[in-house]
């Protein structure tokens, strides 16, 4: 008898039937999973400013180009006079800004941390300048950034600091945004400070994200702006399965920031609380049928459950992995495995397949019939 290839191998969707979430009441909003491209959206997609969660954007670019090890300060940047009218400017203006000086010397990772938590527009020009040698060019740079990593509905207009109202994006796109924010670990460690000291010419800076701590939120960025209304791009983790899980979700066009912050607040802890444990497999289930040419089947079993904690219309990665039948299989042989990959659940979990019976002779009427 040749080996023998499985007739069937067992495969079923494990996804719940509705989501469960808090939506905000009003504008756009998106939930994702780190590691996972599932997107879970409300609200009409439209694209829409963003404000100060473009300073994302900026950061990314110009670590893409001046990639920062962690623990490195970086680079030391001496501040133009540019760099003091332009704090000058903002601050006439009552925009954010961080304190600048024609001469000053500042790092660029002190100038990231400026632009992230106070969210000071002068610094995100600064950096952005620095970085590329002017906002044109930078915009340029952001925008085939964009386009390589998938984000077609977001789009930079001539801006670094999301001040421009046609820097516009969709809540389903800042989801991917995030992503990679928080895969990026330097920005991924700023986002998650609530204070920063040592910058030039001030004793230290703020995190404007106050919900920073609260339902294990991780960062990453405010914005608000008249014409964006309030936006919030948050990253937040749990432990469903004892391991770490990173929550993004982002909500854009509330009415001020407050909302934008109240509203994700509520949707994060619906989303957090919505994991529930799926069954996988089942100890003892047929997982795998094999056929013998003369008719006899012989089955293949797993030996042990796998559960995991997981949100509804999340389909958790799993293959049945079995051998070929041999000849002299016997029952209980281990054939094979159950396994369950997730990167974004962050687990890996597997159950041995056996064989139910032994491989059976074939029979006098079967050998007659198939000569060798």
């Amino acid at each position: 008898m040749p080996s023998v290839q499985p007739s069937y191998i067992y495969q079923d969707n494990k996804v719940a039937t509705a989501s469960v979430f808090n939506w905000p009441k009003k504008g756009q909003a998106s939930v994702g999973i780190l590691g996972y491209d599932q997107v879970e959206s409300n609200g009409v997609q439209n694209k829409a400013p963003i404000a100060s969660v473009a300073k994302v954007i900026t950061a990314l670019v110009v670590l893409e180009k001046k990639p920062l090890a962690i623990g490195s300060q970086g680079p030391t940047i001496t501040l133009g006079p540019q760099d003091e009218i332009m704090f000058r400017q903002y601050q006439a203006n009552d925009g954010s800004v961080v304190p600048a000086a024609n001469g000053e010397k500042i790092t660029q990772y002190q100038m990231l941390q400026a632009m992230m938590l106070p969210s000071a527009n002068n610094m995100s020009d600064g950096l952005a300048i620095w970085a590329f040698g002017s906002i044109d060019a930078y915009t340029q740079a952001a925008n085939q950034y964009l386009k390589a990593k998938g984000l077609t509905e977001t789009t930079v207009s001539g801006d670094d600091s999301g001040l421009n109202p046609a820097t516009v994006s969709t809540s389903k796109d800042l989801i991917k945004l995030g992503k990679l924010a928080m895969n990026n670990p330097v920005l991924a460690g700023i986002v998650n400070q609530q204070t920063a000291t040592g910058i030039p010419l001030t004793s230290s800076v703020k995190n404007v994200n106050f919900l920073l701590g609260n339902s294990n939120i991780v960062g990453i960025k405010t914005g608000n702006s008249d014409q964006a209304g309030g936006v919030f791009l948050s990253a937040s983790v749990v432990t469903p399965n004892d391991k770490p899980v990173t929550i993004i979700t982002s909500v854009e066009q509330a009415d001020n920031l407050y909302s934008a912050l109240s509203t994700s607040l509520v949707l994060i802890k619906s989303v957090q609380s919505s994991f529930k444990q799926i069954n996988i497999v089942k100890d003892n289930q047929v997982v795998a049928i094999y056929k013998l040419p003369w008719g006899d089947e012989i089955k293949a079993r797993s030996m042990g459950n796998i559960n995991v904690a997981s949100l509804p219309k999340m389909s958790p990665v799993y293959n049945v992995q079995v051998e070929s039948l041999r000849p002299n299989a016997k029952a209980g042989d281990i054939i094979g495995k159950v396994k369950l990959s997730s990167s974004a659940l962050n687990q890996s979990k597997s159950v041995s397949v056996k064989l139910d019976s032994s491989a059976s002779k074939p029979t006098i009427k079967w050998r007659l019939t198939h000569p060798i």
